[in-house]
């Protein structure tokens, strides 16, 4: 079990003691409704003070712009930074290098770093090379000539297919395959689909994360690219040629089509849609379902099927519901319209 004092962790986590005895031993982390005498929480917000006094926890991570608490605080300026570094410290795991295992598939040809762990039923085709500190899990392929960077970890049953080359430190979930082939055919006479080769590949840059069954489809030519940084949900589907800048954020479901450029930091909601050829800027944002199908400007947002501008958005899809009574008054005013034109017509006859 760790153990740290108050003070300790208020070093750790670059926060500032707000009260209470510094020696005090805390053991674990939880949330506020299962904190336990020796564990310590997180308040996000001044409305769960109450909840906070109430709670068993004996210490807790606030904000720093609350004021006076009734119980040993560490104030910090970013609470959501301070409970991950809390995590890491009291639940990070030490790495156990156990090397390679006999039922793992090794071709000769493979260059293997240092303290790399490979599981078995993992295969390592012709030409792989890893990093050091790489751990390869169970039913993990590695095509010819895939790269690994040093400390990345594909979880079980990860397929990489050839000339994939993955950065350090990346994180690949369950089921993820990366680098099979682009949705590339060419339409024949008589209806038939002719296959276009797809000999590019995937080039992943350092610190990505790749959530389960996500697919990441090789370039037709050249390279399919995820940035450094970028992280990419469960069930997302990157097709080829897709370009994706440093630190893009990716939400569950989402798909993009093929030739896609999206800038650094741009942020895409759950089950977004996007267009092939299109280009989002950096810092743009997608709401969740968006369907775009039109380029999106930088530092922009959007939202709705199809993506309009947000605050437009906001305004104009609340009416949808609307829309069958608007249309069945709208066609009242138009015949009472007409009438009047008819009465005014007849009028005007009769004048004359």
């Amino acid at each position: 079990m760790q153990r740290f004092s108050l003070a300790e962790l208020a070093e750790r986590i670059g926060g500032a003691m707000g009260g209470g005895d510094g020696a005090l031993q805390i053991t674990g982390v939880q949330p506020l409704a299962a904190a336990r005498q020796g564990d310590i929480t997180v308040v996000h917000r001044p409305s769960e003070l109450p909840a906070l006094l109430a709670a068993a926890a004996s210490a807790a991570v606030v904000p720093e712009s609350i004021g006076p608490v009734e119980k040993p605080v560490i104030r910090v300026r970013a609470p959501r930074m301070a409970l991950a570094r809390l995590l890491e410290l009291f639940y990070g795991e030490p790495r156990v290098v156990t090397g390679v295992h006999p039922r793992a598939f090794v071709a000769e040809n493979v260059v293997l770093g240092r303290d790399v762990n490979v599981a078995a039923g993992a295969h390592l085709a012709n030409g792989v090379r890893t990093g050091d500190r790489v751990d390869i899990y169970p039913g993990v392929f590695l095509g010819d000539g895939a790269q690994v960077g040093d400390d990345s970890v594909l979880f079980a049953n990860v397929s990489v297919y050839a000339g994939t080359i993955i950065g350090k430190r990346a994180r690949i979930h369950s089921g993820v395959v990366i680098g099979g082939d682009g949705f590339g055919f060419i339409p024949e006479a008589g209806g038939k689909l002719y296959k276009i080769p797809q000999v590019g590949n995937v080039i992943i840059g350092d610190d990505v994360e790749i959530g389960a069954n996500s697919t990441i489809d090789r370039a037709t030519m050249s390279a399919t690219c995820i940035g450094d940084g970028t992280k990419i949900d469960n069930l997302v589907q990157i097709a080829h040629n897709v370009q994706i800048g440093d630190h893009v954020c990716i939400v569950a479901q989402s798909g993009i089509a093929g030739s896609v450029r999206i800038g650094d930091r741009a942020m895409l909601g759950a089950a977004a849609g996007v267009l092939d050829h299109l280009s989002i800027g950096e810092e743009a944002k997608v709401g969740a379902r968006a369907g775009v199908t039109r380029n999106v400007a930088a530092r922009t947002s959007v939202a709705g099927t199809p993506a309009v501008e947000l605050q437009k958005a906001v305004h104009a899809y609340p009416l949808i519901g609307h829309l069958p009574e608007l249309r069945r008054r709208l066609r009242e005013l138009e015949k009472r319209c007409k009438a009047l034109e008819q009465e005014l017509a007849r009028r005007d006859r009769s004048s004359s």
